[in-house]
């Protein structure tokens, strides 16, 4: 439990003028600055910190950057990022990942071209206050003669690092590094390949940390031509690339290959069982569905996976997928007529039995008409799933310009809001979304958007409540409407005395979230 005056220190070290705006045509600016700042990924830190990456093509170069947001959404470095790398980049970039560890540092991995003309890979960690862990250069993860791309990057319970990424050309497959947090290799340079022949080339790679300390990684089966078998393929893996589930991967769905470029979606459960959803056109149109894998790799579902809907004269493209508290898988998809030309937005609960519980074409959440709605992201919600997507109100006019919309339904499928929650609502296009839950309660939100003309970024907390902005007025205690020394006496009393009153992140432990969660309260204000 932290001391008195080691809570007067978090306190002190945490003070500062919360910035997450309540105004969702304004919202929180991450980096609004000259040129294009694009490819954005987005990061959620244990302290409800959050870290932003991106490309910056404002100059002759193509760098890489990160902002850090405090938990009241301040930015921690300059207003251009920081640099993390300044190394020569392709013309083009390709995917990359950020991640945080349990000390709320950020890992990076993606590509460039600083020892040769093809991509290799790099991974760095970087302290909150902006120290290169690994070093200034980071850790070359793979320099060879193969072109490599779209590395993903996460802690494993360890505490080690692993990296996983596809190798194409001579020697391709799916391979791994593992890294201490000191930032050395336990695997020979170069990785050791964990997926393929040799002659196929699986891609299109999600990972997901176990609490035994393994990963369990989901990717396609083959993208080495277009008439590859795309198969959307898991296996469970060691920290020394070891398979868990026998010595060829489970195959999550064979029934066809799925699109090109196409990315299975990949959740764990309570019970760190795998959740996988994707689309494919088995059935002569698109169609989603989803697998659940048991602790050994088995498939819990029908072979092939569930679909989710099976409303006639449709289809459904597009699965975000999270696990509601009950235990079920909630699925948001996007439902089109044959011509892709009138679409809306569904969700559906498939059951422990892997039956559709919400009927057939589950529940529709956007109405199906001529308005553009695009893929949308999931996250669990404390009653059952909140649901981030794009919609275009004109597009039947001929304009492009979204609005950002968060929508939260219960296991039944029944609205928590009165309406979708406006979350950005600025005349412009918005790319990359991501959607993240915010530890201190609520969620955390990051997209590109080209309001001024260039690509920058921007963020928007919202709370537990729905409301946008800083926390609502938890901070005080005392109900009095003012937040004042009496509040700040009443927290520090509670929580030396383990009183529930100070458990304001509602997790059942006290301890620094909830003083943080306290601290952004108090310093955002009563409304």
């Amino acid at each position: 439990m932290l001391t008195r005056s080691a809570f007067a220190v978090a306190f002190v070290a945490a003070v500062a003028s919360a910035q997450w705006t309540d105004d969702p045509m304004a919202n929180t600016p991450v980096v609004v600055q000259p040129g294009d700042q694009d490819v954005a990924r987005f990061a959620v830190a244990p302290d409800g910190s959050s870290w932003v990456g991106w490309f910056d093509f404002s100059g002759g170069n193509i760098d890489v950057r990160v902002q850090r947001l405090d938990p009241a959404g301040n930015p921690t470095f300059p207003p251009e990022g920081l640099l993390v790398s300044d190394n020569a980049q392709n013309t083009f970039v390709v995917g990359w990942d950020i991640n945080t560890d349990t000390e709320s540092n950020c890992l990076l991995a993606f590509v460039d071209i600083r020892n040769g003309g093809d991509n290799d890979v790099y991974a760095y960690r970087i302290a909150p206050d902006g120290t290169f862990l690994w070093g200034p250069d980071g850790v070359t993860v793979s320099d060879n003669d193969d072109f490599e791309a779209d590395p993903v990057i996460a802690q494993l319970a360890s505490g080690d690092t692993a990296v996983v990424w596809p190798r194409f050309d001579s020697a391709p497959g799916l391979y791994l590094q593992t890294i201490t947090p000191d930032g050395n290799e336990l695997l020979a340079h170069g990785g050791v390949r964990i997926a393929g022949d040799g002659i196929e080339a699986p891609a299109f790679e999600r990972i997901a940390a176990t609490p035994d300390g393994d990963f369990i990684a989901t990717f396609v089966r083959d993208t080495s031509s277009f008439f590859s078998p795309r198969h959307v393929l898991a296996q469970k893996f060691g920290l020394d690339g070891t398979p868990r589930w026998g010595s060829s991967p489970v195959v999550v769905s064979d029934a066809t290959s799925v699109p090109i470029a196409h990315l299975p979606s990949l959740v764990l459960d309570a019970d760190a069982n795998a959740v996988i959803a994707w689309h494919d056109t088995r059935d002569g149109d698109f169609d989603c569905y989803v697998q659940r894998l048991d602790a050994s790799g088995n498939p819990v579902f029908a072979a092939n996976g569930v679909a989710v809907s099976t409303e006639p004269g449709r289809q459904q493209i597009g699965p975000a997928v999270a696990v509601e508290p009950g235990g079920d898988v909630m699925v948001a998809f996007r439902n089109l007529d044959g011509n892709q030309n009138f679409q809306g937005l569904n969700v559906q609960r498939i059951d422990g039995d892997g039956l559709r519980a919400l009927g057939e074409a589950g529940i529709e959440l956007l109405p199906f008409n001529n308005q553009v709605n695009g893929t949308p992201l999931a996250v669990p919600d404390p009653a059952g799933i909140a649901i981030f997507s794009d919609l275009e109100p004109d597009s039947s006019m001929g304009n492009f310009d979204d609005i950002l919309q968060l929508i939260r339904v219960d296991a039944s499928g029944s609205l928590i809001d009165p309406a979708p929650i406006d979350i950005a609502i600025s005349q412009s296009q918005k790319f990359r979304l991501a959607l993240r839950n915010n530890p201190l309660g609520g969620y955390l939100i990051a997209w590109d958007d080209d309001r001024n003309g260039n690509e920058d970024i921007f963020a928007q907390n919202v709370n537990a409540d729905g409301s946008l902005g800083g926390p609502s007025c938890t901070a005080d205690l005392n109900g009095d409407g003012i937040l004042d020394l009496a509040d700040l006496q009443a927290f520090i009393a509670a929580f030396l005395a383990g009183d529930p009153i100070a458990d304001l992140t509602g997790d059942g432990v006290l301890d620094l979230t909830d003083v943080l969660a306290f601290v952004e309260s108090f310093l955002a204000g009563c409304p």
